[in-house]
C-alpha cells in the first residue's frame, strides 16, 4: 500500500513539474504609443483614443550658444480636429531626466496638419527630447523623480 502511495504522489508532482516548465500562450500585441523616428527624439501618445493617429515627423537640432534647441512636427493622421495638451522632456547622453518640466500646454491640431514646436534644452547636456501629447481630459500620471518621497 505504502508503494502505491508513493507512487501516486511521485507521479503527481512528476506531472506538477513538467506544467510549471510550460509556456502559456501569451500574445503580446504592439501599443505603438511611443515613436522614435530620430534617436535623439520620441514621441509618447498618452492617451489611447490618439494611438495610431499622430506621429513625429521633420525633427530637428541646432545649437543656441551652449544649449541644444530642437523642432519637432506632429502630425495628424486622423480626418478629425483634436485639442491636445503637451509636455517636453530633455535628457542628457545617458539617458537621466534634465530639469523636467511639468506644465501641459495645449494646442489644436486639425485633419491631415502638422504643427512644429520648438524647446531649447535647459542646460548644456540636454541631449534628448520626449514630447507627451495627451487628449486634455485624460490623466496621465507624471512622476516627478526630482521631488523626495514622502
Amino acid at each position: 500500500m505504502k508503494k502505491l502511495y508513493l507512487t501516486v504522489i511521485l507521479t503527481f508532482l512528476m506531472s506538477g513539474c513538467s506544467a510549471i516548465g510550460l509556456q502559456p500562450n501569451i500574445q503580446h500585441h504592439q501599443q505603438n504609443t511611443i515613436s522614435s523616428v530620430h534617436p535623439r527624439a520620441q514621441l509618447v501618445v498618452a492617451s489611447t483614443g490618439l494611438v495610431g493617429k499622430l506621429d513625429m515627423v521633420n525633427v530637428r537640432f541646432g545649437t543656441v550658444g551652449q544649449l541644444q534647441r530642437a523642432e519637432v512636427s506632429i502630425q495628424n493622421l486622423s480626418n478629425k480636429r483634436y485639442s491636445l495638451e503637451y509636455l517636453y522632456t530633455w535628457e542628457d547622453q545617458q539617458g537621466f531626466a534634465i530639469n523636467q518640466n511639468v506644465v501641459w500646454k495645449r494646442f489644436t491640431l486639425a485633419p491631415r496638419a502638422v504643427k512644429s514646436f520648438q524647446t531649447i534644452g535647459p542646460t548644456p547636456d540636454a541631449y534628448k527630447i520626449n514630447m507627451t501629447v495627451k487628449l486634455p481630459d485624460d490623466i496621465f500620471i507624471h512622476q516627478d523623480i526630482t521631488s523626495p518621497k514622502r
